[in-house]
């Protein structure tokens, strides 16, 4: 498949889905020798790409590359042949995040040189000295920035944003009510560590409309 002919059609949520995907076939492979189980996953993972993804004819010649996988040695190469068809995240600077958080007189930011945009879908960083979360979307093309608190009360539960079972702690932000003096509060548990989270979220649609439940008056 020639490279130049295909431009980045995965979203960083696309390639977390078939990474997951992947890794089912994976497992199967591993723990089973029966070939009805194996062909029933790949079929179910099937279903779950085509249901997902709309791809073009080109670009379902380069997934369905991974319905014939049947090592992790060949899956990994899969990985890294997706790849270059990733759209990254929007790439960001200080002076970008200190114009989204501008009333945060006294903003810490995280380590943008350490990031790979090309593996998160949303950014997010903690302020441990003010119990601060902040959180940076990027939607039609424009970033959106959102803050609240987070409790580091860790608990074993559902993340609201990855919906996957881990480590979570109390998120909640707070916004102005229709009245003087009112606000809205709106607490939920996501995951403590955002990079794992990150990786979790396989349909970003779910968490763009998350972040938009918790900023509504």
């Amino acid at each position: 498949m020639d490279k130049q002919t295909i431009q980045p059609f995965l979203t960083v949520a696309n390639y977390h889905l078939l990474e997951q995907q992947l890794n089912k076939i994976l497992h199967a492979l591993t723990t089973t020798k029966d070939k009805n189980v194996i062909l029933a996953v790949r079929g179910l993972v099937d279903h779950e790409i085509t249901t997902k993804l709309a791809l073009s004819t080109e670009e379902t010649k380069l997934i369905e590359q991974l319905f014939t996988i049947t090592d992790r040695t060949q899956g990994e190469a899969f990985l890294t042949k997706i790849k270059p068809y990733v759209i990254p995240f929007k790439p960001l600077t200080v002076s970008t995040l200190k114009s989204l958080f501008k009333k945060e007189k006294k903003l810490k930011l995280p380590k943008l040189e350490e990031l790979d945009f090309s593996r998160i879908c949303y950014l997010a960083w903690d302020d441990p000295g003010t119990h601060r979360k902040y959180v940076v979307l990027e939607q039609d093309g424009q970033c959106k920035a959102i803050k609240g608190t987070f409790s580091h009360n860790i608990i074993r539960g559902i993340c609201a944003v990855c919906h996957r079972h881990s480590d979570v702690g109390l998120f909640t932000t707070s916004v102005k009510g229709q009245a003087v003096g009112t606000y809205t509060n709106h607490s939920n548990y996501i995951c403590a560590d955002s990079q794992t989270c990150n990786e979790h979220v396989t349909d970003m649609d779910k968490t763009l409309a998350f972040f938009e439940r918790i900023t509504q008056k």
